[in-house]
Parts: C-alpha cells; structure tokens; sequence
C-alpha cells in the first residue's frame, strides 16, 4: 500500500512537496557527479593542462590545448630541449599556440621531409619524443613500443639480463635514460641496451622523432646564458646588430676574420660544450651542415635559382624547419595523437599492476578467502547466540559490539607483535586471521535469524533434522540478502585493505593490489594518480551493479520483517 493515496497525490500541497523532493534529490546526485565527472577529466592530465579544473578536458575540443600536451611529450617535458630544437624562448608548454599552416618555414617542410628520407643523418642525431614522462609518472606511447620491442625480441625477463648485462626484476621497471648527445659526456653505444635503443628509435612514427640542433643549443643554453637574453647585451659586446638572436650564426669551422670575442666563443662552445661527435677536424658536421648542403644540392640539381651562396654556408642561413614539420605532422596525426592522451594514464596503471609483482593473484585470493570464512565464521557464531541463546547471549554481543568502539589504527601494533611471534608475517594468515570475526556482523546477523519463524525450525526437527541442517539448509538459505550485504562488506574491506596489509606483509612478493596502487601514486603525477583510483574503484562498482537486487533485498527485507 503506498504512503499516499491517489485522490492525496492530486492536492498541490503534496505535488510540491514531492517537486521539493525531486528536486532535492537531483541537487544532491549533482553534487557527487561533478567531483567523479572532475575525476574522470582529471585522469587524463599531464603537467600541460594540470591547472584546468573542467568536466570536458579541453584537448578533446581544442587543437591549441592537444598541440601543448604533444609538444610536452614529444620533448619528454623538457622546455630546454623544445627550445633547442625550435630556436624558441618560451617558458611553458601551456603558452606555445598551434603554428598556422601557412608559418614561415611551411614551404621548406617537402624538402625537409624528403631529407629526413634520404638517410643522411646518423641514428645520434634523431631523438623520440613520447619516451620519458619524468613528472606525470606515465609510460608514454614510444616507451611501452621499447618495452614491447624488447619482449617480442628476446622473449623473457631473464633471457634480456643476459643478453644486455642489465639486472631488470619486472618488465614495467625496464628503461634506458634518452642519451643527450648533444653535450660532451654522451657516448653513443655506451651498453648493450643504449644501442638497443637507438636502433629502435629509428623505427618511431615520425611525430615522435625530433632532430638534434647544435646551432640552437649554441643559442639557447650558450649564448643567452653568458651574455643575456636581451640580445642588445650581445651586439654590445660583440660590436653587431644583430635583431635577434635567431640571426647569430654558428660558422662550420673557426671564424678567423671575426672579433677574439666571437673566436673565443666557437672554441668554447666547441670544446667544452658540445659533443665531439660533431665536428671533424677543427669543422662542424651536424644537422644542419647536412640538411645545408642537401637542399644546395637539391636546388642547383633543379636548375633552382639558390637562396643560398657559397661564402655564407653557416648553420643558419637556412634553419631547419622543424617547428613547421611538426605542426604539419601534428594536423596529420591528430587522432592518434588524442588517443593516446586519453588512455595514456589508465595504460600506465594497467601496465604497473599487470606487470608488477603479484599484486592481483594476492588481492583475488585474500578477497576470496575473506569472504568465505566472513560467510563461514559471522554465521556460525550468530547462529549460536541466536539459536541456542546462551545466558550471557547479551554480554558476548556487547564484548563483540565494543570491538567496533576502538579504530583498527589501535591494534595493528599488537596484532603485529602477535603475528610476529607465531611466525605468521608475509601469509594470507596473517592477514585473515585478524579480522576474520566482525562483531557487526554478528549483530546485524543474529537480529535476523532472530527473526525467522520458530515454527520452520520445530517442523524440520519433527522431520529429522540436525543442528547443520538446520543451519545450512533452513537458516543460510533463507538468509541470503543478509549474506550479501555480509559478503560485500567483507570484500570491500579486504579490497581496501592498505595500511594494514602494508605493515603486516613487508615482502614485496605478499603486496595487495592497494600497496602496489600507493607505490605507483608516490612515484606519479596527478593525472595518473586519478586514473589508479578510478581503476581500483571498477571492481567494487561492478560488484555492487551486478549484486544490487540482492543487497537491496537484504536491507528492505530485515525492515520489513
């Protein structure tokens, strides 16, 4: 029979009031989906966008904003290193717009692609983003390739050490550091797994390879540091007018018809900046010597007025257009490019619990054996105080009930120190046995079967039936709602299990999934922290979606009786 009657719900009073009711309840199913909703979005942040507090990530609807977050790993969040390559000065990936089609340099970038074709640079002066995410903690696209190249390759972990001399213990823990060959103390071919590397480096999609610059390192982590970004301070000492300093040439060799000052800045940047692999015999080979002579050749081959003449060969007569390759490329691949930062996060975690330990095989079996012994032990004793009604029946409920009066935080020292003279650390005991009795449960269960006709026990010993009959054919099977609720609850505290499981279980090999998830959270960023906690979210959600029914009827159910 409903609360209101028909002819009740027809008076405008009432309608209100249920309006206020509705309305109530939509105000508050707001207020817990917009922080999951900025959750959701704040899974799939970087260090680019980690300030926006939006519902929608804006690299989903703006290019500028996917433009910021591609540049930011295909420089593995290094703003010197995407200065060096773009001869640039900016400060943070979030200030770089997306160039228009049409940016000076656009009409180079044919010729540019067709002499990144033709084989002329060395595997040392190709670098790849998409690697290396020292701040957002995540294993970016070309990072989980390397891995994958290297399990297709050589099968096993153990076959890898071998083969390389590295001591590796998990396949999520291998990693080479990106050689800076632009600086002095780079060795090409230094380990086995660094010439592993560069010869994989090769085979990355060309939105994720960056060409090594000497001439802006010259510029940018040289000049503008000895002199001053304001280029006045430069002309001023050299005696130039050079506009900016874009304009200030790297000569292939020696310039001995220039200024001591200038002299003295090539062999200082030669020598003691600049890794000897390019140069040879007192001259530059680099770069953008190479991609200068290519595109001479190219021109005078097609009979093309020049716009380059011989006595001002320097590195920046042409620069090479990387800035405007990208862009093109950036348009080129913007779908892939979108994916990848949508799922990156979440492949991060995935990556680190699949791969990492037995962090899930532990979870799975303490979850497991946690709600069989909380359907097992809870029942039994409640059955007890419920069926046979002891004369201290009251007193034992309350001495269970007053376990729930102190926080677990109290007794975990004590029950260390217990586990620890039993020889029970580092089992599914130690982490059983503790908890394996919940006086809420023996409360909330005996009230139940306290509740359950006496009449059904009377007619089934009339017909012969024992105590465990009665209690696993009569008393469980009426209560299965209850159970649920028993069984979820077991779960979700055995799932969430992490400072007890952390203190009592210190092997490595012992970890839950939780400890695992808070070791892969101190080493990340935001973004990828967000990620972990929705992805530790999805097995108690899918639990309760699959067992609602159940758990509703074990909450109507008792209320009702």
């Amino acid at each position: 029979m409903p609360i209101l009657s028909p002819i009740g719900r027809k008076s405008p009073k009432t309608r209100g009031l249920i309006a206020f009711f509705y309305v109530m309840l939509l105000v508050g199913s707001l207020t817990m989906l917009y922080p999951l909703g900025l959750m959701v979005a704040g899974s799939t942040k970087s260090i680019a966008d980690l300030r926006d507090t939006v519902l929608v990530p804006r690299f989903l609807v703006s290019d500028d904003a996917l433009w910021q977050k591609h540049l930011e790993a295909l420089f593995n969040e290094s703003t010197d290193a995407l200065n060096i390559a773009f001869d640039s000065d900016f400060i943070q990936f979030s200030d770089i717009p997306l160039p228009a089609p049409n940016t000076p340099g656009a009409a180079l970038v044919p010729l540019w692609r067709a002499f990144l074709a033709s084989d002329h640079l060395p595997p040392t002066a190709i670098t790849i983003g998409h690697y290396w995410a020292p701040q957002a903690g995540a294993f970016p696209l070309q990072l989980r390739a390397f891995r994958r190249h290297l399990q297709e390759k050589y099968g096993t972990l153990n076959a890898l050490n071998t083969a390389l001399g590295t001591d590796f213990d998990a396949w999520y823990a291998v990693f080479v550091q990106p050689p800076a060959y632009l600086f002095p103390y780079a060795r090409p071919r230094a380990t086995p797994l660094a010439s592993e590397f560069d010869a994989f480096k090769l085979s990355a999609p060309p939105w994720c390879q960056v060409v090594l610059s000497p001439a802006g390192l010259f510029r940018k982590l040289y000049l503008k540091p000895r002199y001053s970004k304001d280029i006045a301070v430069y002309n001023a000492a050299h005696g130039t007018a050079y506009a900016t300093y874009s304009d200030v040439p790297l000569p292939r060799a020696l310039p001995t018809q220039a200024p001591p000052l200038e002299q003295d800045d090539w062999r200082d940047f030669t020598h003691n900046t600049l890794s000897p692999l390019w140069s040879t015999n007192g001259r530059l080979d680099t770069p953008e010597t190479r991609w200068h002579d290519w595109l001479a050749k190219r021109l005078e081959s097609e009979n093309k007025s020049t716009i380059l003449k011989p006595e001002s060969w320097i590195l920046n007569a042409v620069p090479m257009p990387q800035l405007a390759h990208h862009a093109a490329l950036f348009r080129e691949h913007k779908a892939d490019i979108r994916r990848e930062f949508l799922w990156r996060n979440f492949r991060t975690v995935f990556d680190y619990i699949l791969f990492h330990g037995r962090g899930i095989v532990n979870t799975v079996i303490y979850c497991t054996l946690a709600v069989l012994l909380a359907l097992i032990v809870n029942p039994l004793a409640a059955y007890a105080l419920s069926r046979f009604k002891p004369s201290a029946g009251p007193q034992i409920l309350l001495f269970l009930m007053l376990t729930m009066a102190f926080p677990h935080m109290v007794t975990q020292i004590p029950v260390f120190i217990l586990l620890r003279e039993l020889g029970l650390l580092n089992t599914f005991a130690a982490l059983l046995l503790p908890g394996m009795a919940s006086g809420y449960s023996i409360f909330l269960l005996k009230g139940f079967f306290d509740s359950l006709p006496q009449e059904l026990y009377e007619s089934a010993q009339l017909d012969g039936a024992g105590e465990w009959t009665l209690f696993w054919q009569l008393t469980m099977r009426l209560s299965t709602p209850i159970l649920s609720v028993i069984a979820l609850q077991a779960f979700t505290i055995a799932y969430a299990n992490f400072m007890y499981a952390l203190l009592i279980c210190q092997d490595p090999k012992m970890w839950t999934l939780m400890v695992w998830l808070y070791q892969l959270q101190q080493r990340s960023g935001p973004g990828v922290v967000q990620a972990s906690l929705l992805v530790a979210a999805l097995p108690t959600l899918v639990v309760f979606l699959a067992c609602q029914r159940v758990l509703l009827r074990g909450i109507v159910v008792p209320v009702e009786k």
